[in-house]
């Protein structure tokens, strides 16, 4: 956490941008002073929020935080003026004549304003009152008037009414009796953080963090039971990345860990969210946490993770620990004698060396599994400990790896869930009871440490660095032009195409986003040339936007969603899910859990028949959407990853 001082205390005025921000370890966030911060909500975001959302930003990149208090809004944008803050964080709207002044981030949010009972708040609610109400009476209130000054004026009878946004106004409803909403103003505002338009790389930065906000993580983890985990519709899988157990292939999702798990979602109808830590001593403590529902990271029952109170399944895999080297082999521990042994910390592999006896060194070292095998290889370290499956799958590939003695006895596999989980864990039991060495599980073993073709197919195209696909330099530019992530759009392409440019689909669709001719023709685009990666990227981009642009009332996140859905199934049907959805007592505004459930309603003749739209095949559109969800989560997490190596 950073420091807070007051205003008057002033800093040294600079204007970094964020290469000298990262350089000098500190960056400067400036905040209102209302009283309200910690509890006035916003659209399901408090002001606190917004404080705790800044501070793990700073976390993200190693940053000391220094926070600024003002007294208003004005004194916010005149601490980026100075130099004396790098990013102002409040509910700020964003308004023509503001970004005049400021830069913004991408949106945390969207709301409409309402007239609740005109003396208004400075700042943006002047615009929209000479907008609205030109013509009428004002009562001048203190710049530093805060809302609930204004509710008390009110009240009070010094004015009849005044515009505020909307999560304000609804406080102002709920706590008092003699205001009234009037009417909501047709105007959809983005609320968003600003900073100075001169530091556009801070921009960048801060609005790749906010968009993986609204889109990846979760905003509240927490440990949870079978029950819990069956109503939410999700199961949470912590691991690590490697060729055995999660692991990037150019679009999809695979690995022996990954895809047994997968399998048990299935049976289960869940949808399963991958969360990759760096090391063990991670998982081990994001499991703790409640960060995930269970660990399946290759990992055996040790002493120290039972004293954590971790529960372990029954075994799904017996390995053998086998020494692995780069150059002489080691075929019995006589031929340990005075080399090293280097493992990654908090693995079983540091007991197991610790009970066995010679003249040998052994290093626990920070590195991952995957790291340490690279160093043997290159000659940089000496031996490693390995599991035996991993061993041989590595070596496969990397000739200058040699495997050595394997150890007794065998040690069983077995996936970890949280204390206290014992119903997970019974039902995690009763899978693999009932599969375990059946023909499922052994096609699934032999695809992965048996057939050796599968295996150069996955080692050719395993995603390791920061590129995604052979297209990323086309996408970039044309994903930061309609302000998408650019990984998003890699994620939807090989949804769409497989990233194959020449893929036509059985209605016509074409390219590697998969453009139907008429829309095509409706942004000028000759419908032969979407097989040109080019133009095929251009077309689908510029669609996604546009339906992204059908939903300005929603938040930014959402807007995403219900964008994906309207692309794939098209505007008129998700109008239809959310009627639907509103009719069935769900929000018309959130797509998971909500929309998505009244858009599978649509597939059954009694809703169809109803709907404006009828007939579309729900189960088709839900499934693309939350397809490419898990799979931009998956490459955001990847890049968290590389970035925490960088680091």
């Amino acid at each position: 956490m950073g420091s807070e001082r007051d205003a008057s205390a002033v800093p040294v005025a600079t204007t970094d941008d964020w290469s000298l921000i990262r350089e000098r370890g500190i960056i400067r966030f400036v905040r209102l002073g209302f009283e309200e911060f910690d509890t006035l909500p916003a659209q399901g975001l408090s002001e606190e929020r917004y404080r705790l959302l800044a501070e793990r930003f700073a976390e993200r990149y190693a940053l000391r935080t220094e926070w600024i208090v003002e007294r208003n809004i004005e004194a916010l944008f005149v601490a980026l003026e100075e130099g004396r803050a790098d990013v102002a964080v409040a509910t700020l709207t964003e308004t023509e004549s503001r970004r005049n002044r400021v830069a913004f981030t991408v949106p945390l949010t969207v709301s409409h304003e309402w007239v609740i009972g005109f003396g208004v708040l400075p700042g943006a609610y002047e615009e929209s009152l000479a907008t609205h109400y030109p013509d009428a009476p004002r009562v001048v209130v203190p710049d530093d008037a805060d809302h609930r000054t204004i509710q008390d004026l009110i009240e009070a009878g010094v004015f009849d009414a005044t515009i505020m946004d909307e999560a304000a106004a609804r406080v102002a409803l709920r706590t008092s009796s003699a205001i009234r909403k009037l009417r909501e103003l047709p105007d959809v505002q983005r609320i968003a953080w600003a900073l100075r338009p001169t530091n556009p790389d801070l921009q960048s930065v801060l609005d790749r963090y906010l968009t993986e906000l609204h889109t990846v993580y979760e905003e509240s983890p927490a440990a949870r039971d079978w029950s819990a985990i069956r109503a939410s519709g999700q199961l949470r899988m912590l691991t690590i990345s490697s060729p055995a157990t999660y692991h990037l292939w150019r679009g999809a999702q695979l690995g022996f860990e990954y895809e047994l798990v997968r399998r048990f979602a299935d049976s289960h109808g869940l949808d399963l969210w991958v969360t990759v830590a760096a090391d063990h001593e991670e998982l081990a403590a994001e499991l703790t946490a409640g960060r995930g529902d269970l660990v399946a990271a290759g990992w055996v029952m040790t002493p120290d993770r039972v004293a954590a109170g971790l529960l372990f399944t029954r075994h799904y895999l017996e390995i053998r620990e086998t020494f692995v080297t780069g150059g002489e082999p080691v075929l019995d521990l006589a031929d340990l004698a005075s080399r090293t042994v280097t493992v990654p910390q908090a693995t079983s592999y540091v007991a197991r060396l610790a009970g066995l006896r010679g003249n040998f060194n052994v290093e626990v070292s920070e590195r991952s599994s995957h790291s340490i095998l690279e160093a043997v290889a290159g000659g940089e370290l000496d031996v490693t400990l390995m599991a035996s499956h991993r061993a041989e799958l590595t070596a496969t590939f990397d000739p200058r790896l040699t495997l050595g003695l394997a150890l007794d006895p065998v040690m069983r596999l077995a996936w970890a869930v949280g204390p206290g989980r014992h119903d997970l864990k019974r039902e995690l039991d009763a899978f693999l009871d009932a599969g375990y060495r059946g023909t499922e599980f052994n096609v699934l073993y032999n695809k992965y440490f048996v057939n050796r073709r599968r295996q150069a197919q996955q080692h050719e195209h395993r995603i390791t660095g920061s590129q995604l696909s052979e297209y990323d330099a086309l996408i970039k530019p044309r994903a930061a032009a309609e302000g998408f992530d650019w990984r998003l759009i890699v994620a939807q392409m090989y949804q769409e195409s497989g990233f194959d440019p020449a893929r036509v689909s059985f209605a016509g669709a074409r390219g590697l986003l998969q453009i139907m001719p008429r829309t095509a023709i409706e942004f000028g685009i000759d419908p032969a040339q979407l097989v040109d990666p080019e133009i095929g990227i251009d077309a689908g981009v510029r669609y996604l936007a546009w339906s992204r642009d059908r939903f300005p009332d929603l938040p930014p996140g959402e807007q995403l969603w219900f964008a994906l859905a309207s692309y794939n199934g098209g505007f008129g049907h998700v109008r239809d899910a959310r009627r639907l959805a509103r009719q069935s007592g769900l929000d018309g505004s959130r797509w998971f859990g909500h929309v998505e459930e009244a858009m599978l309603k649509l597939s059954e003749p009694r809703y169809a028949s109803q709907a404006a739209y009828g007939y579309v095949r729900g189960s088709e559109v839900t499934g693309y959407v939350r397809d490419i969800r898990n799979r931009y989560g998956a490459y955001v997490d990847h890049f968290r990853q590389l970035e925490a190596a960088a680091r």
